[in-house]
């Protein structure tokens, strides 16, 4: 005989609001970035990546920690499907311009590119814990002027900060091998940089010859604001929910 289904009623009990402390804990003293549904990405649409680093660490524009960085990425300019186009290390945070299939790609990509990075800084610096805490957060280029913008946030972020000066050019970044510069012969006679990083050529539409469209970059341009820039707090991606640390 088929037994009778029985319904079981739980009781729902107050207890008088939100308990002091309960609830899971912040890795830090700031919020962390919440996690958003990610915008849809083809194939032919870079990407604008921002990495924001612990709070409280040394430059990473400075002696080891820069090199370390460029050192990085060269090493992952080119894996996993994902291609690192341009680069900008400023004091605590990484701005990058990549190509990639998918965001798979991305996420695999980002990984190979922090976890050891992230080992080495804390070797560096002597000293265990986050290095990259909060998650990376990616932006969509999809239009010819979001591309020149993006390119030229990427590459003049050191001026928007005030640690490059306006008629020159940004050492920690991928300024000096980038082609698209009005004043591109007397960039070249001023680039003294010591240490490239290797990055990929650009190979969508967008970046090579789309942006294009609306004019060369001048050097004297400022990037405009950015809502994301430094410590970004919406539209969140990222190939793990736990900070790369050692």
């Amino acid at each position: 005989m088929r037994r009778k289904e029985q319904q079981l009623e739980f009781e729902f009990r107050q207890h008088g609001g939100k308990r002091k402390g309960a609830g899971r804990k912040l890795k830090s003293a700031e919020p962390g970035m919440p996690h958003r549904q990610r915008s849809k990405k083809e194939r032919n649409e870079p990407l604008h990546v921002t990495v924001s680093l612990a709070g409280g660490l040394p430059s990473l524009r400075r002696g080891g920690a820069l090199k370390l960085v460029l050192v990085a990425l060269s090493a992952s300019s080119n894996r996993h499907g994902m291609q690192i186009v341009h680069y900008s290390i400023q004091t605590d945070h990484l701005h990058l311009l990549v190509e990639a299939d998918d965001r798979e790609c991305v996420a695999r990509g980002m990984n190979a590119l922090l976890s050891p990075l992230a080992r080495a800084l804390n070797e560096l610096w002597g000293r265990r814990g986050n290095v990259f805490p909060e998650r990376y957060h990616d932006e969509v280029i999809s239009t010819p002027t979001q591309a020149r913008n993006a390119l030229r946030y990427v590459l003049q972020n050191g001026k928007k900060h005030g640690v490059v000066a306006t008629s020159s050019i940004d050492l920690c970044s991928s300024t000096p091998v980038f082609d698209g510069w009005m004043e591109r012969s007397s960039i070249a006679s001023i680039s003294t940089a010591p240490l490239v990083a290797a990055v990929a050529p650009a190979s969508t539409w967008l970046l090579t010859t789309g942006w294009r469209r609306n004019g060369l970059l001048d050097i004297r341009e400022l990037p405009r604001h950015h809502k994301h820039a430094g410590r970004p707090r919406a539209n969140l991606a990222h190939s793990s929910r736990r900070a790369i640390s050692r």
